[in-house]
């Protein structure tokens, strides 16, 4: 039973940042947030460096930021490689496991009602998105080095919006794929039980 819940949480927790990593790498929807709020070129140009930077492409960050911006660009970089690695431990996990035909349409339903509960909290917490997004950097970011003045070039680029419409689309495109997953194993199923 434990090893099931076990597989389950692993299985919600590989789609959820499968979905997050294909935003984190999306400069293109990066653009367009940041394009919404804001006309300057230059913010464009700052995301692409910030992007390549905390996904370990580029060791300098050659964007303007001050010292206190640089420091907390640093400690997301630490957490994003951190997230990465993880995700690459489940890929080859999950992998393993369906070559082994260890996954089965059973472990991608209770996934499923993981990432539906996760979605509901998501959605409730987008209510009370300000409370979330300061308790979520309060988490991981205790140092406190995460909170600027509006005046700053990381509050200018990135936006509260920003983070709020990638959250949402994480949550989303993680219930899709999700869907999609459980209808290739329906399928899967039923060529099985046909032969």
């Amino acid at each position: 039973m434990h090893r099931k819940i076990k597989k389950d949480l692993l299985i919600a927790l590989f789609i959820i940042l499968g979905s997050f990593n294909f935003f984190l790498y999306s400069t293109c929807f990066h653009g367009s947030l940041i394009k919404r709020y804001s006309d300057n070129p230059d913010y464009l140009e700052i995301d692409k460096n910030v992007t390549k930077y905390i996904t370990g492409f580029n060791n300098d960050l050659n964007v303007d930021f001050d010292e206190n911006e640089k420091s907390h660009m640093a400690d997301v970089k630490r957490l994003i490689i951190f997230e990465q690695l993880l995700f690459i431990f489940l890929v080859v996990w999950l992998f393993v496991l369906i070559k082994k035909r260890k996954i089965n349409y059973s472990h991608l339903k209770k996934s499923a009602l993981i990432i539906i509960l996760i979605a509901v909290i998501s959605l409730i917490s987008l209510l009370f998105f300000d409370r979330f997004f300061e308790l979520f950097h309060l988490i991981l970011f205790p140092q406190g080095n995460w909170q600027f003045n509006a005046s700053s070039l990381m509050i200018q680029t990135y936006q509260q919006s920003f983070f709020q419409e990638f959250f949402v689309r994480v949550i989303v495109v993680a219930f899709i794929f999700l869907l999609l997953l459980i209808f290739l194993i329906k399928i899967i199923e039923r060529i099985n039980h046909q032969q």
